[in-house]
């Protein structure tokens, strides 16, 4: 089952060089924390009856004293929101119970008359209602303000005491709607395009079979392409900035990182980042790809949380007035990677103040060195692993939690890591990635505040049952790098072109076919994947079909030459693909083929999804290996 592989737009394909070079160079631009150079007018507060009004010369802000929603954020004499979708704003929703946001009431937390109008802070503090219908949380968000800044920091934080009841949070979040003069979205290397204008999207229909999310243009210079939401989703660990531009106005409009920490589901959680309409999106909770959706307190638990302070910045161009767009979008790209680098570099803030909010002096660090031990593939480095901390909660897997915060980075290419700014108490150490199956885990990593905790050597010795016979794949837990995998902006006609092939199922024969064009990024349906290979001779004792999935909704069945030896149904099921993901939880597992399963000469392993009638199914894999003693892989099978 081959298909064409789709490619980027050509207009994506010809920024890519460029905006490899303005990342490249965005090393070398010296920005300060909030921007700018921390110089100006002093900070001023203006209370509108129904709103405050935080002014610093460089930006103002209009904050709505009940629901915690910005109306305008005013930069070079322009509101950033002016035009947005419902008049454009800044606001906060979560879907439980029901679809909803915080409102309370807002207070000057700090008045900048009482600090020489450097710093101005608003608390809009919003109770549980002690209604049932909705959840019983009490949310705090803040607004805060320094001189000179390009752009204002937003802090939230969730508070379930232990008196109130059982509560879920599903979707948690904040979002912009963005004015129309942003007509470039930039989320990563890969997303980089001038975007659907509203009147395109208005003109857009809906797809036959697809989800409400997914449309096809009918105007413009997409015409007859799809358009999604989950186009832009990305692994948050990934991600420092995302946000737009203007070709027309010259200007930027951005969400910064300063940290990971507080993001749910570990460093490969998938989540939205912005899309057409002019969003501007910050996940800080939700389900999509079934990672770290564990945001659930029980009656009686005691619970808070705090997201940020992260910055929303804005920036203008200062180049020529004749300059050519791509170049625009390119500084202010790279400009945009700076100033998150430089938010990160001043984290944690030392003039956000809170009992909830630990300063540096109360953190600790965890070093080490971390190496792959693989009798089977001795060549295996550490190197660009992600090793982090995540606290036991609960027993729930990492990439599940949702009330915890975790710190992850990647080793260098000799295995080293550190991991700063932790937050003190006792901590599992989990890496995976580097070429190597499985996940390193070592318990009991006790972090105190002010001391750097040096492990030493760790080694990692990933699990083997005997040599290797035939692997497809990269133990990465993602499928991104088979057929069809890569990003491109036409992937729902990817995603139902696979699914219309579903029952022709796919043959792959080892030695023969290369995975990274043969093997298929999803499988659908219940028709069987067969792999076909050769042994030189039976193996003497019972063989192990490693499987590892970048995710998976069905029950897989796996035969061997005509027997079914096992069955495998991934613990955390997701649909990923109909979100045009390459991955989302990550599973594992080891089917044993007994003994005279298989045999000298020509096999088969077939991989089949069981499913009710009518149902397709999706599993991606991330990596499949064969090991067995005493068998080697003959010249290709009949």
């Amino acid at each position: 089952m081959k298909r064409p592989r789709l490619r980027l737009s050509t207009q994506a394909v010809g920024v890519l060089l460029a905006v490899a070079c303005a990342l490249a160079s965005s090393a070398a631009l010296a920005n300060v924390p909030g921007g700018g150079d921390g110089k100006g007018p002093d900070v001023s507060v203006k209370d509108d009856g129904d709103s405050l009004v935080l002014d610093n010369g460089v930006v103002a802000i209009r904050i709505d004293k009940t629901d915690a929603s910005i109306s305008r954020f005013t930069y070079k004499g322009l509101n950033l929101f002016e035009g947005g979708h419902g008049g454009g704003r800044f606001y906060w929703s979560w879907n439980t119970p029901a679809y909803g946001g915080p409102r309370g009431t807002a207070t000057l937390s700090v008045d900048p008359a009482s600090n020489h109008g450097d710093y101005a802070e608003v608390r809009i503090h919003s109770p549980w209602s002690g209604q049932a219908t909705d959840a019983a949380m009490d949310v705090d968000v803040y607004y805060s303000l320094r001189r000179g800044a390009q752009g204002y920091y937003v802090t939230a934080r969730l508070d379930h005491p232990a008196s109130y009841p059982r509560t879920d949070v599903g979707e948690w979040r904040s979002n912009a709607y963005v004015s129309p003069i942003f007509d470039w979205l930039s989320v990563d290397a890969l997303r980089q395009r001038k975007m659907p204008t509203v009147k395109d999207m208005a003109a857009s229909i809906p797809v036959s079979g697809a989800p409400k999310e997914v449309r096809q243009l009918t105007t413009g210079e997409y015409a007859g392409q799809f358009e999604c939401k989950y186009s832009y989703s990305a692994d948050l660990g990934d991600l420092n900035v995302w946000g737009w531009s203007s070709t027309t106005k010259r200007l930027g409009i951005w969400m910064t990182v300063p940290s990971h920490e507080y993001y749910n589901g570990g460093p490969m959680k998938r989540e939205l980042t912005a899309h057409m309409d002019h969003t501007l999106l910050n996940m800080l909770n939700g389900s999509h790809y079934s990672q770290g959706t564990q945001l659930s307190m029980a009656a009686g638990v005691s619970f808070k949380k705090t997201w940020g302070p992260y910055f929303v910045y804005a920036n203008s161009y200062r180049g020529a007035a004749d300059d050519a767009s791509s170049k625009v979008v390119q500084a202010l790209w790279a400009d945009a990677q700076a100033q998150a680098a430089a938010e990160q570099s001043a984290w944690p803030y030392g003039w956000f103040k809170s009992a909830d909010y630990v300063p540096e002096s109360g953190r600790g660090a965890v070093r080490g060195t971390l190496t792959v031990d693989d009798r089977g593939k001795r060549a295996t480095s550490a190197a660009g692993a992600w090793i982090g901390l995540a606290p036991d909660d609960q027993g729930t897997d990492f990439q599940l939690q949702g009330r915890t915060y975790q710190f992850w980075v990647k080793t260098d290419a000799d295995g080293r890591f550190s991991i700063p700014h932790v937050l003190p108490g006792a901590y599992h150490l989990w890496a995976f990635g580097a070429g190597a199956i499985g996940a390193f885990h070592k318990a009991d990593v006790v972090v105190r505040p002010g001391r750097a905790l040096d492990l030493g050597a760790l080694r990692w010795t990933p699990s083997r049952t005997a040599d290797t016979v035939w692997e497809i794949g990269v133990p990465d837990r993602d499928s991104k790098e088979f057929h069809d995998g890569a990003f491109n902006y036409t992937q729902w006609a990817t995603y139902a072109a696979a699914l219309a092939d579903a029952d022709k199922g796919l043959t792959y024969t080892v030695g023969k076919d290369d995975w990274r064009k043969d093997w298929n990024y999803a499988q659908f349906g219940s028709a069987p994947w067969t792999i076909r290979f050769s042994l030189t001779q039976t193996p003497a004792e019972a063989a192990s079909l490693y499987i590892a999935l970048a995710s998976s909704e069905t029950t897989l069945a796996v035969s061997v030459n005509g027997t079914e030896v096992g069955r495998y149904k991934a613990p955390h099921p997701d649909h990923a693909p109909v979100r045009l993901g390459s991955h989302g939880p990550f599973a594992e597992t080891r089917i044993a083929i007994p003994p005279g399963v298989l045999r000298k000469g020509a096999n088969t392993i077939a991989l089949s999804q069981v499913l009710a009638k009518g149902k397709t199914g999706t599993t991606q894999y991330d990596y499949l290996r064969l090991e067995a003693a005493g068998a080697g892989l003959a010249a290709g099978p009949t």
